[in-house]
């Protein structure tokens, strides 16, 4: 029999506060503080989880921390703060632990760098390690009952740059399990000696890039052994647009409840430029930007890139191809490991 004390938890997945685009930062300080106002309507919140990735690079812009500060001032004087250190938080990739979330640390705010085990809620915190096998090892070492708190993904899952790069096993997720890292939402149930289990991945409570537009946002409250997910309907979100569409979408896209950061695809470029201004004059959207689609299709299968038409914008497709008729002495499994590499740490950079 479980010895959980009954409390109410607020759980919020990764937040990657960035001071880009203008605006953007103070949207989603904004909507941070609404998710929690809006989750107290129901009743008080003893705790408030974060997930990981509060900051979107590992080396944050003082604004960035000042908008995480008020953030974390305004929710640990209503509530008891738990912040899980993700990879974009870590100083560096030595799993060290050393993170600039340490500066909010106080009696009511715990920033959990490493693994911790806390016993009065029946909880596991695992952190984000590059070394997945502590991960592991700390999954192996939960007592029953206990609810796991991670900054992971498992086999099966894509990261933020659409990479499978987790070999934990679903199976190793013994327990009742809370995920960030993953930045789309998903919840599967599982059965584990005779009890069925639930792994949550909460995903971002707004988008965060525009490979995300239209992604649906979530946040989730645990009372007692009951899950509930709600939608996050307002704050900062990604549209991708054709040119064509946007005159009979702007009730959509200038939606009052949204900081929106819009980009327009234009297909062909002397028809549609000459009444892009006349149309951005139409938009009330915190961003906006006007990209113009590839004039060749990355779906073709060339044996060779085509050098007639300007290449607008540059995919692993055509890179492979590049590196495929190109003479060089270095493997083309070490260039394309390299390729992948970069995406895994695409938004750690400054």
């Amino acid at each position: 029999m479980s010895n959980r004390q009954m409390v109410r938890t607020l759980v919020i997945g990764d937040l990657h506060f960035d001071n880009k685009p203008m605006g953007l930062l103070q949207a989603q300080t904004g909507t941070t503080i609404e998710i929690y106002n809006d989750a107290c309507k129901s009743g008080p919140i003893d705790d408030v989880i974060f997930l990981g990735d509060l900051m979107m690079h590992r080396k944050p812009y003082p604004r960035v921390l000042l908008a995480l500060k008020e953030v974390i001032d305004y929710i640990s004087k209503r509530s008891s703060v738990y912040i899980l250190r993700g990879n974009h938080d870590s100083e560096n990739k030595s799993d060290d632990g050393v993170t600039a979330l340490s500066l909010f640390e106080s009696n009511r705010v715990k920033i959990l760098t490493q693994i911790t085990v806390d016993e009065f809620g029946e909880r596991v915190f695992i952190p984000h390690y590059e070394d997945e096998t502590k991960i592991k090892k700390a999954l192996g070492r939960v007592p029953k009952g206990y609810r796991v708190f991670g900054h992971f993904g498992y086999f099966g899952a894509l990261n933020s740059a659409g990479d499978a790069d987790f070999s934990i096993a679903p199976s190793e997720l013994g327990t009742t399990t809370f995920l960030g890292h993953i930045h789309k939402f998903n919840q599967r149930t599982f059965e584990v000696e005779g009890s069925v289990e639930t792994v949550t991945l909460l995903g971002t409570p707004y988008t965060t890039n525009f490979s995300e537009a239209k992604k649906d946002s979530f946040y989730a409250i645990i009372e007692n052994d009951d899950i509930k997910i709600y939608p996050v309907e307002f704050g900062p979100r990604h549209l991708v647009i054709d040119y064509d569409k946007v005159e009979e979408n702007l009730d959509w896209i200038n939606d009052p409840n949204y900081f929106t950061l819009l980009r327009i695809n234009l297909h062909t470029v002397d028809k549609e430029q000459d009444g892009v201004a006349a149309l951005v004059d139409k938009l009330n959207v915190g961003y906006t930007e006007v990209k113009y689609k590839p004039l060749i299709d990355d779906r073709e299968d060339s044996n060779e890139l085509n050098l007639i038409n300007p290449i607008i914008d540059i995919n692993d497709k055509i890179i492979e191809d590049y590196i495929n008729i190109s003479n060089t002495t270095i493997s083309k499994e070490k260039l394309m490991g390299g390729l992948q590499l970069i995406h895994e740490n695409q938004q750690d950079r400054d």
